[in-house]
């Protein structure tokens, strides 16, 4: 089993590579291809539209043809349109190309997840599946600084096109990758339906979406704040790396922790981290700020999110496929909402508003979750 958490934790640090590759390179597109900032962050909704509305597709197509295949076809398809956006000439292509990308790469992680639901009991999943957002953490992070040094070196082209040779090079080492031996569930109309009768499945989703707004929206608009401010591209790469650096170490501790910490607990401090986040950036966007709203975030992710997650796959297990999927598609939409509110507060100078905004709705959604979360059963 080690080998094969070694081959999702490969497969879910390249998604997360590459939708975080755009960040820091926002400007850099957006004077190449004539547009503003605002409108250049388009590209990174598309990404997360294309993204979320794939899940349950992608889900249904796992169901049909098996965990891995699917993921492989997934990462080829991915790697193919990444490699093509070396040569986009506009930036409307631009953004056919990345929410295309991020359509196909809508596969990897729910995919994963299923995987883990799948082959490792709910006692023992909660430690497997902070391995995979560790990885996940670790591409945010790398992204970031990546992108940023290639940007400046060689233009956004060469940061955008790397996921493609990189996806090709994961999809010929998970060729050995084992289809698990236990699988729950599917993807079908029942499963549908189970989810859209069951309350509390209703409510996780909508949790999903509004996290996904507060946690993941603003992170492809950091850099650019920074940049905005007069740092150069590499430097503010490495600052929002801080985000990805913060989740890897969070993560760790999420691990150690988690056996002798209930999941109420763990998600209060997530919430509390994540309000600290958006009243750090809402009083002071410089760049020891953002440094230290990005690690807050981190540690709202990793104590927040993992747990959420985990809470998922528990929930109406013979549809845990479909439950999965629709989780990750309330995350990534909820994300695509919450980068384009970001860029029209970006637009009209209100980010300040923006971020105290953000820090009361993660007040109350946190509250709300912990109760429900200590009274599940």
């Amino acid at each position: 089993m080690r080998r094969t958490i070694r081959q999702l934790q490969a497969v879910t640090f390249l998604s997360s590579f590459d939708r975080m590759l755009i960040a820091p390179v926002l400007p850099l597109v957006a004077a190449d291809l004539g547009v503003s900032v605002e409108v250049a962050a388009g590209a990174a909704t598309a990404y997360f539209v294309g993204y979320g509305v794939m899940q349950v597709g992608w889900g249904v197509v796992s169901d049909r043809f098996g965990r891995v295949p699917t993921v492989r076809v997934a990462l080829a398809v991915a790697g193919v349109l990444a490699t093509a956006s070396f040569l986009v000439p506009s930036f409307a292509l631009l953004v056919l190309l990345r929410g295309l990308t991020g359509a196909a790469l809508a596969a990897v992680v729910p995919g994963a997840l299923v995987y883990l639901g799948d082959a490792v009991d709910a006692a023992r999943r909660h430690g497997p599946l902070t391995d995979v957002m560790r990885a996940m953490a670790l591409g945010t992070a790398l992204a970031t600084v990546v992108a940023a040094v290639l940007g400046d070196a060689l233009g956004w082209r060469a940061a955008l096109a790397l996921p493609g040779v990189l996806a090709l090079v994961v999809v010929w080492w998970t060729r050995t990758m084992p289809e698990p031996s236990r699988v729950v569930g599917g993807t079908d109309r029942r499963a549908f339906g189970a989810v859209a009768r069951d309350g509390r499945a209703r409510a996780l989703l909508a949790v999903a979406f509004v996290e996904g707004g507060l946690m993941l929206g603003v992170l492809p608009l950091l850099p650019a704040l920074l940049q905005g401010r007069g740092m150069s591209v590499t430097l503010s790469g490495v600052v929002v790396a801080g985000y990805g650096v913060g989740v890897v170490v969070f993560a760790r501790v999420v691990k150690a922790v988690s056996s002798r910490t209930g999941p109420a607990s763990l998600m209060a401090a997530g919430a509390v981290m994540t309000v600290a986040s958006s009243l750090v950036l809402a009083a002071d966007r410089s760049g020891p700020a953002v440094l230290a709203a990005a690690v807050l975030l981190a540690g709202g992710w990793a104590f927040f999110h993992s747990t959420l997650q985990n809470w998922v796959t528990e929930t109406l297990p013979r549809a845990r496929a479909t439950m999965v999927s629709l989780f990750a598609t309330a995350l990534f939409v909820g994300s695509a909402a919450g980068t384009a509110a970001a860029s029209a507060a970006l637009g009209a100078g209100a980010m300040t508003r923006y971020f105290a905004a953000a820090a009361v709705v993660m007040a109350v959604l946190g509250a709300l979750v912990v109760r429900a979360r200590a009274r599940w059963r």
